[in-house]
């Protein structure tokens, strides 16, 4: 954990004294035959601080005082008992189908197939004590493949991020706690080929 002292960057250990963590997942495959095959799973996921009393101070929070005993005294701790855990969206979706037929390619017999798949991430806290600023939004996400494969073989185009979605993976503050906060990106979209071979 970060001090929460203005112009201080100074490291301090903090413990959560007590989480609990509780949530359901789905996950199933369905093919048609060869040619037609569907995935989807969807995850539920509630977590909390059960006990948490010297949790650092959250950005927007950052040297704030009270008085103690008639002086201004700056909050060094936060209790952020049943508070959310950082980095755990509540739901998380997926899905993907494949698209495929027989074929060769040169010699090789295998099935020319054509592939996507989306996924949906819904708000998390990107802090470890829940903040207001700190919280990375809800996102989706879809990805797409076209090519041949056998069974030591395969070839194929991708794409990443078809939509190009602007997304954070995380929000953080920034050294020195000045109230400056800094955000990491996701990938943009992002193409490419691939061959594998087996031996």
């Amino acid at each position: 954990m970060q001090s929460p002292q203005l112009g201080v960057n100074r490291g301090y250990l903090a413990n959560a004294e007590k989480v609990r963590v509780k949530g359901l997942e789905i996950d199933g495959t369905y093919q048609l035959e060869r040619f037609l095959t569907l995935n989807a799973a969807l995850a539920y996921l509630d977590g909390k601080y059960v006990k948490f009393t010297n949790a650092p101070l959250p950005l927007e929070e950052t040297g704030h005082t009270e008085l103690v005993n008639g002086v201004a005294t700056q909050v060094a701790f936060k209790d952020a008992s049943g508070g959310r855990l950082p980095g755990i969206s509540k739901w998380n979706i997926s899905g993907g189908s494949e698209l495929s037929t027989a074929g060769n390619l040169a010699t090789r017999t295998g099935r020319y197939f054509i592939a996507g798949d989306a996924s949906y991430r819904s708000e998390y806290s990107s802090n470890p004590t829940p903040s207001s600023v700190l919280n990375v939004k809800g996102y989706a996400l879809f990805n797409a493949r076209l090519g041949f494969k056998s069974d030591k073989f395969s070839l194929f185009v991708w794409s990443r991020n078809i939509a190009n979605k602007n997304y954070y993976e995380q929000l953080q503050a920034a050294a020195g706690n000045s109230g400056l906060y800094a955000g990491v990106l996701g990938d943009p979209r992002t193409y490419g080929a691939t061959i594998r071979y087996a031996f």
